[in-house]
């Protein structure tokens, strides 16, 4: 993580929570305005730079990414988020059709963003967010190995009480039925974090506020969230690993979209939280978002809940992305499960409760088979040393024996 970026106080301008969310909702046209062709200088007010404000901030950018990106291959630093932007500088960006690449439309949207954040007194702090991901969700079937279908049948409408043996249970769900691929879609969205603002909670660009009362007045209480400007095909590539030579499909960026607004609609309430006594028995959203686009390849603004950015930073878990992305959906889920185990250098589970936990479903043996496969493929990648799958199931439960590398 960078140095925390200085606010500018001097430049609050007093606007109104409501004013503020109106600039955010507007964020993705006065983007596309900036970068067109025929674009004129600035003339929306303080919640846009001057040009050659804009082009000192993508020079910056620039020269900061070759900086992290060379500071990575010296040092051996697993950043995955630094070798993604490697890659991605071996592809050619894509192009909208006034011409300006996608990364410069990500920019000008987060310099925007910034300006605001500075309007509002937040402070800022850049990060290089590799992939963290929250252990409390490790633990959860919220993402289960199945179909979409399935998944409607498991998550029914209402609220759903998940079946957790960690934390202390009581962890409830409702909205959208979701599977793997919408975890990887929230992976993608971590990987992406930009930017850390703290401050009021209702000076933050998307004001903060409680699910669980009608009272929507943000309060003046200092929260910290976790940001991220983007684009569908950006995040495609981020969960991908790579840009194909003529970019994402329409169909694909669709479905992305369909998967970050399902996710949005997800609710989750606990009995006991970890790292965050005062959201017990609140409802909240993973993340935040001001504006949905059916453009086929729009510019995002997403906040994450305060709970989920404390998770982040203070209790979370390591996800290999290079390893997820050779295992099937059940080897997803068995990998995010024991990556949180990690603590132990053996590890030991009833077969049947872990398929449970991670929401599997089938016949006990066809998963013992496919899981069999993933695990090979876990050790073969070094995540793990060893492991079996001991038992009959009938007169022995199946009990599975996982052996990690030892720490250095």
């Amino acid at each position: 993580m960078d140095a925390q970026r200085p606010t500018d106080a001097a430049a609050a301008s007093g606007e109104s929570p409501a004013t503020l969310t109106q600039q955010l909702v507007q964020l993705n046209q006065i983007a596309r305005e900036r970068v067109g062709p025929d674009a004129a200088p600035a003339t929306h007010g303080p919640a846009q730079p001057h040009q050659e404000r804009l082009q000192e901030t993508l020079k910056r950018l620039e020269n900061a990414g070759k900086r992290r990106a060379e500071r990575t291959r010296n040092e051996g630093v697993a950043c995955e988020t630094a070798d993604s932007a490697i890659s991605a500088s071996d592809t050619p960006a894509k192009r909208h059709r006034n011409g300006h690449s996608n990364q410069t439309l990500v920019s000008t949207a987060s310099d925007a963003l910034e300006t605001i954040a500075r309007q509002r007194g937040l402070e800022q702090t850049a990060m290089c967010a590799t992939s963290e991901y929250p252990t409390t969700l490790t633990r959860l079937p919220l993402f289960p190995p199945v179909t979409r279908e399935t998944a409607i049948e498991m998550f029914k409408r209402g609220w759903v009480k998940l079946q957790s043996s960690w934390d202390g249970g009581g962890v409830y769900r409702s909205g959208p039925a979701l599977n793997i691929y919408d975890e990887d879609t929230l992976l993608g969205l971590m990987v992406l974090r930009s930017r850390r603002l703290m401050g009021p909670a209702d000076h933050m660009p998307t004001a903060v506020r409680r699910l669980d009362t009608e009272d929507t007045t943000p309060t003046d209480e200092r929260v910290q969230v976790d940001i991220v400007v983007f684009t569908i095909s950006q995040l495609e590539t981020a969960i991908h690993g790579y840009t194909p030579r003529k970019g994402w499909g329409g169909r694909e960026l669709a479905r992305r979209r369909e998967s970050i607004e399902d996710l949005y609609g997800l609710q989750l309430r606990f009995d006991k939280v970890r790292d965050g006594s005062r959201y017990q028995r609140v409802k909240i959203s993973l993340f935040d978002i001001p504006e949905f686009s059916k453009e086929r390849d729009a510019c995002y603004y997403v906040q994450f809940d305060p709970l989920v950015s404390r998770w982040l930073e203070n209790y979370h878990t390591f996800i290999s992305l290079s390893l997820r992305r050779k295992l099937s959906d059940l080897g997803k889920a068995l990998h995010r499960f024991l990556a949180s185990q990690r603590s132990n250098s053996v590890y030991r589970i009833d077969a049947i409760t872990l398929y449970e936990a991670i929401g599997a479903q089938d016949r006990v043996w066809k998963l013992n088979q496919n899981a069999r496969k993933q695990l090979t493929i876990m050790q073969q990648e070094r995540f793990i040393t060893s492991f079996r799958i001991d038992g009959t199931g009938r007169s022995t439960p199946f009990v599975l024996h996982i052996v990690f590398p030892r720490k250095s």
